[in-house]
């Protein structure tokens, strides 16, 4: 390249980088006349500043719209820079979607049932002079700043590690299959006291004041492996029936529960975590859950089994999927001793010599939770041997109007040697329904049952009485006392439901459950039912909160029902 050539593309680089800081200056300028007509207060009008024709294609607004920010107001004509959007204009060509016919009458149904929440929370509102929680989505002007977190509350004893504390984890011990144990004891539990006055029609009268203890010692050896002692000092169990410590106020006398029976001890683990040696390349699938002990047990939401404590070996194989399956946990459990039976015409009764087996697995789908379970009771007399099967599933509803939660339940029992009070035949229907009302953080749920025949479940303990205590408040017993159900919870020929309206105050320290529910028999044996009742609950701290219920009742040809009752408990 000569010099000449040199001068003449030093004089286009000269012109090209001069022409990019006008331009450059130029928009500068333009941003800063545009911030100070933005800050003057006397100005009520932008005037149009000259802009590059490529770029005024893209900012001028062609329809002039006064536009208002705070106190100020700015007009924008054409040729003139505004820095706001567009506004949107309603399409009317565009069709609204309208919800299906069944869409319509379903969440139309519901939605007329949530009627009676907002009078409701007013009513409780004034009663307990808490507010009641709503959600707010409105951003506040001002930074909250660090709100301080709440300590955590430590539990009765921990030894070597603290229950979710932060902290280094200690060193551990090699056992000689491998396992690496970091062994620490924690000791933790609830109590529970109350005042009890029951009268429901049928049953004896109750009026009392009754505690319970449950203590519980746990010796955590690794993340899978522990061994748990469970005590419930207060309250006796003595042939199927619990005796708790405390004072008849009735008959002028006191209570005596005290023992030292043991409720809970188990040990489970993991067969791969315990003996790592046998799969150090993690290649034999031998991840298999146990347990072996004393230990509570449920399955089917306690439909078809629900115990406090029965003997028991359960062996787990867990995280399988595949095929449309995220996940599949079967459960093979055998049990040899302390299995209470589900009376149909009285309190349930702990079996003589009874075994039980069974099969019991959960299925992770896209849209569902499915269980599917089976369980076979019998005994050496063959007298009341029963086969329980159960099928449910789990999901979420998304609807037209709101998103509701559900689970369905299909059971059946049947005996093998002749239907009896502890082994009857028959079918269980049951439906839970739940959901949030918009623009509230409460909730309302419905559950619906029906029993055809004689359904018995494979066992229940002494105070889970029948199958329809998961039915709500109602068909519940209080699990302290002879506080019993309002409504009868056996699920023999009875077709029946319930329905509920939880709300919340004082920031979720407070809450209302209101309910009304009854059943109807179907064998035309005139034993309908229904009641109402509320349960009032409140946090005192991190440790104590009182609860208080009460209902009515009315069945056929019996006087009115009712009780109340007052409770503390303590989680330590």
């Amino acid at each position: 390249m000569n010099r000449r050539d040199t001068q003449k593309w030093n004089s286009v680089f000269r012109k090209l980088a001069l022409n990019v800081m006008l331009r450059g200056c130029g928009c500068c300028l333009s941003i800063l006349i545009l911030q100070s007509n933005l800050l003057a207060e006397d100005s009520l009008e932008l005037l149009p500043l000259p802009l590059p024709a490529e770029s005024a294609s893209e900012l001028i607004i062609p329809d002039e719209e006064c536009y208002q920010l705070h106190d100020y107001h700015y007009y924008s004509g054409p040729g003139s820079l505004s820095p706001f959007a567009p506004p949107v204009q309603y399409d009317h060509s565009v069709v609204e979607e309208k919800p299906p016919l069944f869409s319509e009458l379903s969440e139309g149904f519901l939605h007329a049932l949530e009627t009676p929440a907002e009078p409701l929370a007013h009513l409780f509102e004034h009663l307990l002079c808490s507010e009641h929680v709503e959600p707010h989505t409105d951003l506040d002007r001002h930074a909250i700043g660090i709100q301080p977190v709440p300590e955590r509350p430590p539990l009765l004893l921990e030894l070597n590690e603290e229950f979710l504390a932060p902290g280094f984890l200690r060193q551990g011990i090699v056992t000689p299959t491998g396992a690496i144990w970091r062994p620490s004891l924690w000791v933790f539990g609830t109590f529970r006291t109350g005042i009890n006055q029951f009268e429901n029609g049928t049953s004896p009268d109750v009026t009392e004041w009754a505690n319970r203890l449950d203590l519980f010692t746990q010796l955590n050896l690794s993340g899978t492996e522990r061994v748990l002692l469970g005590l419930r000092p207060l309250d006796e169990q003595n042939n199927g029936t619990r005796q708790f410590s405390g004072y008849d106020f009735r008959n002028s006398n006191g209570l005596d529960g005290l023992n030292d029976q043991i409720q809970t001890l188990f040990f489970e683990g993991d067969f791969g975590e315990v003996f790592p040696y046998l799969d150090p390349y993690d290649r034999r699938a031998l991840d298999y859950g146990f347990s072996i002990g004393r230990q509570p047990m449920s399955f089917q939401q306690g439909l078809l089994l629900n115990e406090d404590r029965i003997d028991a070996l359960t062996i787990t194989r867990n995280t399988l999927n595949g095929n449309g399956i995220l996940n599949y946990r079967g459960t093979f459990v055998y049990a040899w001793n302390e299995i209470n039976r589900d009376n149909l015409t009285g309190p349930n009764v702990l079996g003589n010599d009874n075994q039980m087996i069974g099969y019991f697995t959960e299925t992770d789908i896209r849209s569902s939770t499915i269980n599917a379970d089976f369980a076979y009771v019998w005994s050496n007399s063959g007298a009341d041997d029963l086969a329980v099967m159960g099928l449910s599933s789990i999901q979420r509803i998304h609807g037209f109007e709101n998103t509701y939660n559900s689970s369905a339940h299909i059971l059946a029992s049947f005996p093998t040697n002749g239907e009896t009070n502890l082994a009857g035949q028959g079918e269980l229907l049951f439906h839970q329904l739940s959901w949030t009302p918009h623009h509230t953080n409460d909730l309302i749920f419905l559950n619906t049952f029906w029993g055809i025949d004689q359904f018995t479940s494979a066992s229940r303990g002494p105070l889970n009485g029948g199958p329809l205590g998961q039915t709500g408040l109602l068909f519940s017993a209080a699990g302290l006392g002879n506080y019993g159900a309002p409504l009868d919870n056996n699920a023999s020929n009875v077709i029946g439901a319930s329905l509920g309206y939880q709300l919340f105050f004082c920031d979720t320290r407070e809450q209302i459950i209101w309910e009304i529910g009854g059943r109807q028999d179907t064998d035309g044996t005139n034993d309908a039912a229904i009641a109402t009742g509320i349960r009032y609950q409140k946090a005192l701290n991190q440790h104590w909160f009182l609860i208080m219920d009460t209902f009515a009742s009315k069945r056929e040809s019996t006087d009115p029902g009712h009780g109340i009752r007052f409770e503390l408990q303590s989680k330590f």
